[in-house]
């Protein structure tokens, strides 16, 4: 049985460097690239909009607009019945080939699946990563009715509250986001397999700042990043044990999007030394904020310690 060609979806009103990229790799890979550059997304999301609970440490205006794309594919399945099945992927990921026919053997009759790490110390966030994500028409619109569900009713609101106490209680940063609803969701339906797992010695990239991938520690690092060589005109990944690991999607999150132009034209040693560098100046700005965290603690108790007591 044949299959027509999977359309990959990227939901970006902004032109820049990294969509650009985005599309050069889509091209390079064979595939068809769709990007939405609405806003508009209905009267749908203005009913989400008017119920959502800011709960998480990002700020509410970029929690939404994850959210609001959603409510934008809504819109584009309905202007396109014909679509009923695609790729979701965000403007900082670059695709190689292959991806579309490893995405075919890894979804399977499933309406979703998504990316994620398996909890290896006990510690599970609660998150499923969309940005290289499969859908089918109908899985799209049971996870938009989840989402409304979620945020109108008071025990929906209460599963979201006990997840936000959890990373409070953790002092750690994160909360609530759409990964939160669509691990609830994928879990509840039955489309929890990952999307990120090895399949016949391929492979779709989770974060490529970490050796982590579906499981913990999976591959090889290297400067800042997770070992990429290039060979045969195609990237590859070393595993934690040794032999490689065909890679058809490597997800450039956060400032490691300053080594894409590198990593799609196969120059991974520069990749290696950009990401190494980008690493070194995030400890340093970590290490200082928890140095001026300690400075101000400090302060505030000797502040204390030395008030005059009340009368």
């Amino acid at each position: 049985m044949t299959h027509t060609a999977l359309p990959f979806v990227v939901v970006e009103d902004r032109q820049n460097r990294t969509l650009a990229l985005c599309r050069e790799s889509a091209a390079l890979a064979q595939e068809q690239l769709v990007v939405l550059s609405d806003t508009d997304a209905g009267p749908a999301y203005e009913r989400f909009r008017h119920a959502y609970v800011h709960l998480s440490s990002n700020s509410p205006e970029f929690e939404r607009i994850c959210f609001r794309r959603y409510f934008l594919l809504a819109q584009y399945l309905a202007a396109n019945p014909g679509c009923s099945a695609f790729v979701l992927i965000d403007s900082d990921v670059l695709l190689f080939k292959g991806i579309g026919e490893h995405v075919r053997r890894l979804a399977g009759k499933a309406d979703f699946s998504g990316s994620y790490i398996s909890p290896a110390d006990g510690w599970n966030p609660c998150q499923v990563s969309p940005h290289v994500s499969y859908w089918t028409a109908n899985g799209l619109r049971r996870f938009v009715a989840f989402v409304l569900d979620t945020y109108t009713t008071p025990s929906g609101r209460r599963k979201l509250r006990e997840i936000a106490a959890r990373f409070a209680a953790r002092g750690i940063r994160g909360g609530v986001s759409d990964m939160t609803l669509l691990y609830l969701w994928a879990r509840a339906s039955g489309n929890d397999d990952p999307i990120n797992r090895v399949l016949e010695g391929t492979v779709i990239d989770h974060n490529i700042n970490s050796p982590h991938n579906h499981l913990a520690n999976e591959f090889r690092y290297r400067g800042g990043a997770k070992r990429i060589t290039y060979a045969d005109g195609r990237p590859w990944l070393t595993a934690a044990a040794g032999g490689r690991t065909n890679v058809v999607a490597l997800h450039f999150q956060g400032s490691a999007k300053m080594a894409m132009p590198h990593a799609l034209h196969g120059r991974m040693r520069t990749v290696a030394a950009v990401t190494y560098a980008l690493m070194v100046a995030r400890r340093a700005k970590n290490k200082a904020f928890r140095l001026a965290t300690r400075v101000r603690r400090t302060l505030d108790a000797l502040g204390l310690a030395n008030a005059p007591a009340a009368k």
